[in-house]
C-alpha cells in the first residue's frame, strides 16, 4: 500500500500539472519540432493548355526520435546525480521520473523517424500523386537523393510508399547519397566558424537578456533541486539542463505511437506542465532565434548561413536542365534536414522565408520556424508544359503552399522557366558561381 505522504505527493503533482495546463498556453511553441499538417488544397488556376510534367523537390525528414540516447544527455546525468544524493525536490523527482520514462521509450530508436514521421511523409507522397498525376504517366523514373543520416533514407522510403501507391505500373527508382548538395552546412570551414561565433552572437545575447533566460533557468532549477545542491550549479549548467528538458518537452509530440507501444500514457512523458506559459514562450522564442540567426536570413539575407545553400540551387537548375534535355526523370526527389530547407528557401527568395526581421524581439513577424521548417517541411518546383510547345512554367511551393519569389516579378504564381533560370543564374553569377563548378570545392573555399 502506498504511504499517505506518497499519495499526497502524487496528488500535489497532478494539481500542479492541471494548474499549468489550465493556463491554455499557446500551442505554437514547438518550433522545428512542430508536426507537419497537410494544408488545404486551393491551387491557383493553371494557365490554359498547360499540365504538370516534372517535379523538382527537396524535403526534410519526418517527425523523429531524439538524435542521442536520453541517458547520455546532461540533464539525465545531473538528475541521476542529484537523485543519488537525495537532492531532488518533489517536482524534481517528478521530472526525473519523466526522464526515466522517456529513456525507456527512446531506447534503441534514436536518430530514426517515428511512426508519426512515416505518416507525414506518406501523406506528402500521396498528395503529390493526387495533385499532379500527369507527371507520373507511362514508365516512371524517379531519382531519390538522401544524406548519410538513416532518418533521411527512412523518410525517402515512406515518401515513395505514399507516392507509388497511385502508380499503375512499377517505377524505376534510382537512389543515391548526396551529402554535398544536401548537407552543405557540414562541408564549409567558413560556416563552421560562423556557427562557433559570428554575427548572430550579439543579437542572440541581447534577446537572452530581454527574455531573462538566466532567470527562467534558475527559477526552474529552484523548483527541481534542494538548496544545498542548487548552490553547486553554475548558470551554464542550469542553461544546459533546461535546454535538454525543453528539448524533451518538444520531441514527445512526435512519439505518441511509440509511447503507447512502450506501455506508457501521455502523462507519463508529458514535460509541458513543468513550464509556465511564459517560460514556454521565452524558451521557444530563443529556439526560433537560434534557427533564424544560424540557418535563415538572420541579420543578413546574403550571409554565409544563406549562401551556404548554393550547391542545392545549382543542383536544382542542373537537374531541371537535364529533364528538359532528356525528358527524365519524372521527378527529382531529395530528403534532407531543417538545416537544408531553411537556407535554401531564403536563397530562393520564397515569401515567408527570406526576410530580415526589423526587430529581433519579434522575429516571428518575418519568419517562423513552425511555418518554414516544421517536421517534413518541403520545397517543390512544379513544372508545366503546354502541348505542342517547349515553353515551361514553374510554380513554387513551400510546404505544399504556393509562394512568390522576391525580386522575380510576375502576375501570378506561374513563372516562365526561362525567367526563373535567368534570375537564379544571375544571382549565382553575383556570387561568382557557375553551373558547372565543383560544389565540394565551392563549400571548401566560400567566404
Amino acid at each position: 500500500m502506498l504511504h499517505k505522504k506518497s499519495l499526497l505527493f502524487s496528488a500535489a503533482l497532478l494539481l500542479a500539472a492541471t494548474a499549468v495546463n489550465a493556463q491554455n498556453c499557446n500551442s505554437d511553441w514547438l518550433g522545428t519540432k512542430t508536426l507537419y499538417k497537410a494544408p488545404a488544397y486551393h491551387p491557383s488556376v493553371v494557365p490554359a493548355g498547360y499540365k504538370p510534367v516534372f517535379i523538382n523537390h527537396v524535403g526534410r525528414h519526418g517527425a523523429r526520435h531524439l538524435t542521442k540516447e536520453v541517458n547520455t544527455s546532461f540533464a539525465w546525468q545531473l538528475l541521476h546525480r542529484a537523485d543519488s544524493a537525495k537532492a531532488l525536490t518533489a517536482a524534481g523527482q517528478h521530472l526525473w521520473k519523466l526522464v526515466q520514462n522517456l529513456t525507456a521509450v527512446e531506447k534503441g530508436q534514436v536518430k530514426s523517424i517515428s511512426d508519426e514521421g512515416r505518416d507525414e511523409l506518406r501523406g506528402i507522397g500521396k498528395r503529390m500523386y493526387a495533385h499532379y498525376p500527369s507527371v507520373f504517366t507511362g514508365k516512371v523514373e524517379l531519382n531519390v537523393g538522401y544524406t548519410k543520416e538513416i532518418r533521411t533514407k527512412q523518410s525517402a522510403d515512406a515518401f515513395l510508399q505514399g507516392l507509388k501507391a497511385g502508380f499503375k505500373d512499377s517505377a524505376d527508382v534510382k537512389e543515391y547519397n548526396d551529402d554535398t548538395d544536401l548537407r552543405f552546412y557540414d562541408s564549409s570551414p567558413t560556416y563552421t566558424a560562423f556557427e562557433d561565433g559570428g554575427s548572430w552572437e550579439k543579437p542572440m545575447n541581447t534577446l537572452r537578456e530581454s527574455l531573462k533566460i538566466d532567470v527562467v533557468n534558475h527559477t526552474l532549477a529552484v523548483k527541481w533541486f534542494q538548496p544545498a545542491f542548487l548552490k553547486t550549479l553554475k548558470p551554464a549548467q542550469e542553461d544546459k539542463l533546461v535546454g535538454d528538458v525543453f528539448g524533451f518537452a518538444t520531441i514527445v509530440y512526435s512519439l505518441q505511437a511509440e509511447i503507447k507501444k512502450a506501455g506508457y500514457q501521455w502523462t507519463d512523458v508529458n514535460f509541458a506542465p513543468l513550464f509556465t506559459c511564459a517560460e514556454q514562450a521565452a524558451l521557444s522564442k530563443l529556439d526560433v532565434a537560434d534557427d533564424y540567426l544560424k540557418k535563415a536570413p538572420g541579420t543578413d539575407a546574403n550571409g554565409i548561413q544563406v549562401r551556404i545553400a548554393v550547391p542545392l540551387l545549382v543542383n536544382f537548375i542542373n537537374t531541371t536542365d537535364e529533364f528538359i534535355k532528356t525528358g527524365k526523370p519524372n521527378a527529382q526527389l531529395r530528403l534532407a534536414h531543417a538545416e537544408t530547407i531553411a537556407p535554401f528557401a531564403a536563397l530562393l527568395g520564397m515569401t515567408g522565408a527570406d526576410k530580415v526581421a526589423a526587430d529581433m524581439k519579434n522575429i516571428e513577424a518575418a519568419w517562423k520556424s513552425s511555418n518554414v521548417i516544421p517536421l517534413s517541411s518541403n520545397i517543390q518546383w512544379i513544372f508545366y508544359r503546354k502541348a505542342g510547345t517547349t515553353d515551361l512554367l514553374v510554380k513554387f511551393l513551400l510546404n505544399e503552399k504556393e509562394v512568390h519569389i522576391t525580386g522575380l516579378k510576375n502576375a501570378s504564381t506561374y513563372y516562365h522557366w526561362k525567367d526563373v533560370r535567368a534570375f537564379y543564374v544571375n544571382k549565382l553569377n553575383k556570387l561568382n558561381v557557375g553551373l558547372g563548378d565543383d560544389m565540394a570545392a565551392y563549400l571548401k573555399n566560400v567566404k
